[in-house]
């Protein structure tokens, strides 16, 4: 996917997260959560710290990692309970990387699913041409979500 796909991918599924989330944890927490995706929805991109053209970490390895991504979301959430809105942040922020994550594996070039080493691919679209339909899917069911659950 390309920067402005997984900016608005991560949106959605930060926006459908919080709208989740609204009854369990309130309006500020849901917030929180669909502010944070927008960071998180590049965060495997620049966590990969650019050196003029190189990167220190290699494209699609450590920081595209499913797992790592999965134990932040679930952590966080986790500690929802104790701590709603600064977990929530983190949580946002874990739903973005995911959502990057996501959008990757549905190209051809995959990502690691369970080594940092291995990719994996869906092979459901490719970057930059057909991505236009993971997206609006992601904001139809962010719509139906919020007009169910918070409106």
């Amino acid at each position: 996917m390309t920067g402005n796909a997984h900016r608005l991918f991560g949106l959605a599924l930060g926006a459908s997260a919080g709208a989740i989330m609204t009854p369990f944890y309130g309006g500020m927490s849901a917030l929180a959560m669909a502010a944070m995706a927008l960071p998180g929805s590049t965060a495997p991109d620049w966590l990969e710290i650019r050196i003029g053209p190189a990167t220190l970490i290699p494209h699609r390895t450590v920081t595209h990692w499913l797992l790592p991504w999965l134990g932040l979301a679930v952590a966080s959430a986790v500690w929802l309970p104790d701590a709603p809105l600064l977990a929530a942040l983190l949580f946002g922020f874990s739903v973005g990387g995911l959502s990057h994550v996501i959008g990757d594996a549905g190209t051809p070039l995959g990502v690691p699913v369970w080594h940092p080493a291995k990719r994996h691919s869906l092979k459901l679209w490719d970057g930059g041409t057909s991505e236009f339909w993971p997206v609006l899917l992601a904001w139809a069911i962010a719509a139906i979500l919020i007009r169910s659950l918070v409106l």
